[in-house]
Parts: structure tokens; C-alpha cells; sequence
């Protein structure tokens, strides 16, 4: 193997890949990255077993090969040779030999033939996802999903997709996110998967938007007209956008049966200004009960007092904001302040609607104006206002 390229691509390149490479494991070869050139495209990848992320990149190739590298060492390497010209060239022994104009250095290998592959999908569905879809849906759900590995039906976001219609929904139990597209190109049979949560952040840390130049990560936003390709089975996904790959395995589990706990009678309807609200909720968190994160909503027909205390330090929080209720009766709640705030951050709106029914019932949290062929919607369970 043997290649030129400017540091400043490769270093795009391992940076992307790198990010699964892990710092432990019990196959030792997952701390290399696998590098094999063909032609003018190299491809670099690195892996946990559970994801897998390949990036091409277009070099000046001289002779085709393939070799595993040390991550850690060759990407600290190449930090600190930025803007350079770099010669690549494997020797015997998987010894690999990186010249600059004024330089030399010396990395050993591994066999290429150790590294685990990504499995090829069988009897795959393929669909094509806006990448506009993928950017600005994953981010508002992915924060929902539980962390916790004794609930694995949780541990993802699921996708559902059927004629006309695009749909991820996550929760951990407490909370709930559904976002829905109703004029999604798509006319096949009604398909589903559960991706894992990491899988989810990596897409939307990879997949977030066109570089403007050759050697930025930065660059203009997705579009509609961009397209995620989507190959997956029953146990595995793969998706494409430009030059990134990522592999992973979905989970093998039953999502829950969301749509049986988000309510239908919530009659009780309060607007509020999202500013507003989420301020007096991050200022009252502070001066919580740092366990339960406490914070409650007292509403009336004008206003709505958002209050929390921690009675073991003596301190507590009393803002009043405006707000319009259709009730004249008052009405109080409480909820996990952080996860109310989690809520109302992930809204790009000027107002939010709440729909309410009893202290201990889910509230239903809902922009003021959807977006076009949108239907946004987070649930938060109460916390028993004692």
C-alpha cells in the first residue's frame, strides 16, 4: 500500500472513525483502524463490534493494500503535522512508513486480516431518508431514549415507516417523544427497527451536513434533496450519506406499545412562552431537591408560578411567568425538572402548549404551530407533588 494525501483529509477521517474505536477491549486488534486503498479510494474504519463507521477518501494511489494501524498513536501523529503533504508506504511486516518533505516516522501494523468486518445484510430493505429528516428529528428524540441496559426495548429509537409516513418515537418510561412526517416518500409495506442510541447519535453527529470546503466538517444544512440510503434486516442497518458509512446492529427486542399511554382526554390547555418557561425551570432546578429534581407548575388563568424547594439546604425557588389556561380553577403539577426542561429545549418555537388532565396523569407538550407535513409531540409523566 502505498499513497499521498494532505493530513488535513485523513485527519477528517480518523476523527469521524475514531469515535468507536474503543479504549478497552478483549480483541485487542478494535484499537487499530482499518486502512485499504484501491485505486485513488482509501477507506478508513474503526469499530466496537456493535458499530461500525468507514469514511473515503480520494488520495494519490500507487499501489493497492491494506493494514491495521494503531488509532491513538497515528492520530496524535497526524495532529501535529497538520497542513502537510503525507507519503504513506507499507513495508513487510505490516511496518508502515509516513515521509513528510522534512520527516519520518515509523508505525507497526497489524494484520488487516484480523479486523473484523462488518456483517453483510441479507434479504435487506433499502429506503432513502431526507438527511433534512435525519438532522432535525434525531437530536429531539435521542434525549429521551433510556440509558438504562436492564430496559433494552428502550435502549433506541424506532423508526416506522410506512406509505406516506416517516416516524422515530423513543422514551425511557418518564418521558416520551413522537415525531411524525406525514408526507414521506415512500409506498412500500410498513416497516419498523429499533436503532440503538448510540447508532442515532453518530448518524446525527456524521450525517450533519455538506462540507463547504475540503477541509471542513463544517458546512451548509440538509435538505430534503439530500438522501440517507438505508439498507437494513432484522439485525442489522447500514447507512450511506456522501462519504460515510456507518454499520450497526439494531436491537432485537419489542418496542413498547407506546401509543396505549399517550392520552386522549387531556382537556385542560395551557400556552406559554417557551423562553420564559424554560428559564424559570433551569433557574429552579438549582434550588431543587437534587434527588428528585422537583419543580412544580401552579396555574391559574394568567399566570403560572413555577416553584421548587430543598428542604435539606434551606433552599427554594418562586418565579411567576404569563401564561393563558383555559380553566379558571387552579391547577398544579409537579415533574422532574430536568426532564421538563430537556422537553421544552428540544421545541424551535415561540410558544409551547400544554395539555393537562390530573396532577398524576401525562401532560402533552406540543409546539404552538407545527411545522409543515409535522407532528411533533413529548410526553412527561408527573412526579407527586408532596
Amino acid at each position: 500500500m502505498k499513497f499521498t494525501v494532505k493530513s488535513n483529509e485523513l485527519i477528517s477521517a480518523i476523527s469521524k472513525v475514531i469515535t468507536v474505536t474503543p479504549t478497552r477491549s478483549t480483541l485487542p486488534i478494535l484499537s487499530n483502524l482499518y486502512f485499504n486503498l484501491e485505486g485513488k479510494e482509501l477507506t478508513v474504519m474503526g469499530s466496537d463490534l456493535e458499530v461500525y463507521i468507514e469514511i473515503k477518501i480520494n488520495v494519490d494511489g500507487k499501489s493497492d493494500g491494506q493494514v491495521a494501524l494503531p488509532a491513538k498513536k497515528l492520530e496524535t501523529l497526524l495532529q501535529n503535522l497538520s497542513g502537510k503533504e503525507l507519503n504513506f508506504d507499507l513495508q513487510s511486516g505490516f511496518k508502515t512508513i509516513i515521509k513528510t518533505k522534512g520527516g519520518k516516522w515509523t508505525l507497526t501494523g497489524e494484520d488487516p486480516n484480523d479486523f473484523p468486518m462488518p456483517a453483510e445484510i441479507e434479504d435487506s430493505k433499502e429506503i432513502d431518508i431526507s438527511g433534512a429528516l435525519i438532522t432535525r428529528y434525531l437530536p429531539k428524540v435521542i434525549h429521551a431514549a433510556s440509558s438504562d441496559e436492564l430496559r433494552r426495548s428502550m435502549n433506541g429509537v424506532f423508526f416506522e415507516i410506512k406509505s406516506g409516513e416517516f416516524k422515530v418515537v423513543s422514551t425511557d418510561g418518564h418521558r416520551l417523544v413522537k415525531i411524525i412526517n406525514n408526507n414521506f416518500d415512500y409506498s412500500g409495506e410498513k416497516t419498523s427497527m429499533l436503532v440503538p442510541i448510540k447508532t442515532c447519535q453518530i448518524m446525527t453527529r456524521l450525517f450533519k451536513g455538506k462540507t463547504s470546503g475540503e477541509e471542513s466538517d463544517e458546512g451548509e444544512e440538509l435538505t430534503d434533496k439530500d438522501k440517507v440510503s438505508v439498507f437494513f434486516s432484522n439485525e442489522f442497518l447500514k447507512c450511506t450519506f456522501s462519504n460515510i458509512t456507518i454499520h450497526s446492529r439494531l436491537i432485537d427486542d419489542t418496542f413498547p406499545n407506546y401509543e396505549s399511554v399517550i392520552p386522549s382526554d387531556n382537556e385542560k390547555l395551557l400556552k406559554v412562552e417557551k423562553s420564559e418557561l424554560s428559564g424559570a425551570v433551569k433557574r429552579s432546578i438549582i434550588l431543587s431537591d437534587q434527588v428528585t429534581n422537583k419543580t412544580s407548575l401552579n396555574i391559574t388563568e394568567n399566570e403560572v408560578k413555577v416553584r421548587a424547594a430543598n428542604n435539606e439546604y434551606g433552599t427554594d425557588a418562586d418565579e411567576t411567568i404569563d401564561g393563558s389556561f383555559s380553566e379558571k380553577d387552579e391547577f398544579e403539577i409537579a415533574f422532574n425538572g430536568k426532564y421538563l426542561l430537556e422537553a421544552i429545549q428540544h421545541f424551535d418555537c415561540d410558544d409551547l402548549l400544554f395539555d393537562f388532565s390530573t396532577p398524576l396523569k401525562a401532560s402533552i407538550i406540543r409546539p404552538s404551530e407545527q411545522k409543515e407535513n409535522e407532528d411533533l409531540m413529548m410526553l412527561v409523566m408527573p412526579v407527586r407533588n408532596i
